[in-house]
């Protein structure tokens, strides 16, 4: 009878403070639960509450502890904690040994690190960010961000108004800003399914034939060339370009990058270099500071027409947004990034360099089928952040684009090729936000005068348009148009 005196006088009270603490900070334990030390799978819950009662010095209110599991989780998401090396990598025991020891001594330090960082981060104190050497950074942890926003997003709503928000402020030291919409491709939207790429190259030999078999048979090879990673678009000043637009921040390759929305909606604060009357280049290597949000937080009816996502039933896919699924909103004005005192500036940044030529009937319109069933999408992949670089590809291509249309000419005696658009050059008459300088556009290269008297002379007069000959058309298969016409080819595809 004792023991239960004791118990309901001492025990009892005690266990129901334990499990007012407990539900007290659950939302804070389960977010580290699954997000970080997800991978701990025996002592996670252990981790996450020890890590939760270093908090109680930042605050002692639900949400202040709430704020600091966020802040210790994108933390390690974008400077993840050392690898423990595998022994059955190393052919000798003393290497494994040796590699051991650097591992627990860069544990050390990312511990310590990442306790400063918090530190600094919960005081908010001014200028603490969470700083990233590149964009990549950001990018390769794309997957994992995703997972933190959808594990805040499924409970917490009390505490957590803003779930697909980053709560830190980050800053990218390296990153290369473009005014380009990415477009989804093939192996992207199928998680890199070849079988569907090569039922996409099927999907694209379909359709009339009209004695043409050889020439849809290249027309298929350049679109789903083209296609499978996915090109970017230029943006463009026509009215499907009214709203805000989204731009592209990546490092290495286009397809490498995130959406930057800007505090304005519009890419005049991107800094791009103005020489000689236009831009000779399409990316610029950039300082961003922003906050990362998941691109359902933007609303597609405040894009621009051309941005504005859909999926093949016409429903709003905010997962296409472009460049993925996270958003970088800028919060500072966007700076060019230095370099060392002498050293030469990185200024690499691949991308397609394309151009669209469509096929058509002797009177030059294409035949009444899809738009991606008519294009000749020709292109090279190269660095577009130099100048000199990015120009001698444009030549690269115009040649290319030269010997095909030559002896498609010779071959089809029918048949009418005319310009479209470019990576440069929007194709319905208005011009890109950021045109490259008078003479030195794909298609000003491309239709030089030389060109048009050889091809005068060969007898091929009038078979080459620089546009197609109603403005319905122009509209139809100009660069804003891109992003519909993939999702056609796409939806196609998906039903292959």
């Amino acid at each position: 009878m004792e023991f239960v005196n004791s118990f309901f006088q001492i025990g009892l009270p005690v266990i129901a403070g334990l499990l007012f603490v407990f539900l007290y900070v659950r939302p804070a334990i389960r977010l580290l639960n699954r997000t970080v030390h997800r991978r701990f799978r025996v002592s996670r819950v252990l981790r996450a509450t020890a890590a939760v009662i270093g908090f109680f010095g930042f605050g002692l209110t639900r949400k202040e502890l709430y704020r600091a599991a966020c802040m210790r989780a994108e933390s390690e998401l974008l400077h993840p904690r050392p690898t423990k090396p595998d022994k059955y990598e190393y052919r000798h025991r003393s290497e494994y040994r040796a590699a051991l020891r650097g591992f627990r001594a860069d544990q050390r330090a990312w511990h310590a690190r990442t306790r400063a960082q918090l530190g600094e981060l919960m005081k908010g104190a001014s200028g603490a960010l969470i700083t990233v050497p590149t964009c990549f950074d950001i990018a390769r942890a794309e997957a994992d961000i995703v997972r933190y926003f959808r594990v805040r997003k499924a409970g917490n709503s009390l505490i957590d108004p803003a779930p697909e928000v980053f709560q830190s402020t980050i800053r990218v030291e390296e990153g290369f800003v473009a005014p380009l919409h990415l477009l989804s491709g093939l192996l992207s939207r199928f998680d890199e399914d070849w079988v569907k790429s090569i039922d996409g190259y099927g999907q694209v030999m379909l359709g009339a034939d009209n004695g043409l078999e050889d020439l849809r048979a290249f027309q298929a090879n350049l679109f789903t060339c083209w296609a499978s990673w996915g090109p970017s678009a230029p943006f463009g000043t026509c009215d499907r370009w009214v709203g805000q637009k989204l731009a592209q921040f990546g490092y290495g390759d286009e397809n490498n990058s995130i959406t930057l929305a800007t505090p304005s909606g519009e890419a005049r604060e991107i800094p791009m270099r103005k020489v000689r009357g236009g831009y000779t280049t399409l990316a610029v290597r950039s300082v961003v500071i922003g906050v990362l949000k998941n691109a359902t937080t933007i609303d597609p009816e405040d894009l621009c027409a051309a941005q504005q996502p859909q999926n093949s039933h016409g429903d709003e896919d905010h997962a296409s947004l472009g460049q993925g699924e996270l958003v970088l909103e800028v919060t500072k004005q966007i700076q060019q990034a230095g370099g060392p005192v002498g050293a030469r500036p990185r200024r690499y940044y691949s991308a397609y360099i394309w151009a669209i030529l469509v096929v058509g009937g002797p009177n030059g319109s294409p035949q009444p089928l899809e738009q991606w069933r008519n294009m000749l999408t020709f292109f090279e992949h190269g660095n577009v952040a130099d100048e000199v670089t990015y120009s001698m590809l444009k030549c690269q291509l115009v040649t290319k684009i030269r010997a095909s249309v030559e002896t498609i000419l010779a071959a089809k005696p029918n048949v009418t090729l005319s310009f479209a658009c470019a990576i440069d050059e929007c194709g319905c008459g208005k011009p890109v936000e950021f045109a490259p300088p008078h003479g030195e556009s794909v298609k000003e290269m491309l239709f030089n005068e030389e060109w048009l008297e050889s091809l005068k002379a060969r007898g091929f007069a009038g078979r080459v348009r620089q546009a197609l000959p109603t403005v319905l058309e122009r509209e139809d298969y100009a660069a804003c148009k891109l992003p519909e016409v993939l999702t056609s080819y796409l939806s196609q595809v998906a039903k292959a």
